[in-house]
């Protein structure tokens, strides 16, 4: 994967970063994301504080993270028993052709 050093502006501040190409507008779009996050924290709380207000928006962030680490963890046990049951199923069905 080719790197492209890409500049972006967070927070008021240029960052230079070493990304692959095809992930350049993900970041941009994500640099995009935060400084709204970050924005409405501020209006929200009332905090003038950078550090304070980047606090809360990381706890808010890693919470919403582990609600979808739990979810996708939910799907994959309901997939990974469907699958289970369909091989079962499969497997009688062979048994029981095999024995006709």
């Amino acid at each position: 994967m080719p790197l492209k050093l890409v500049e972006i502006l967070v927070l008021g501040q240029v960052l230079r970063l070493n990304v692959p190409v095809e992930q350049e507008e993900l970041l941009r779009q994500a640099a995009r994301n935060l400084d709204i996050l970050v924005s409405e924290m501020k209006e929200k709380t009332g905090l003038i504080q950078l550090d304070r207000v980047l606090s809360i928006v990381a706890l808010n962030l890693s919470f919403e993270l582990s609600q979808e680490k739990n979810k996708a963890a939910k799907i994959e046990e309901v997939l990974r028993t469907g699958i289970q049951q369909l091989d079962h199923s499969l497997e009688n069905i062979r048994v029981n052709k095999e024995q006709y």
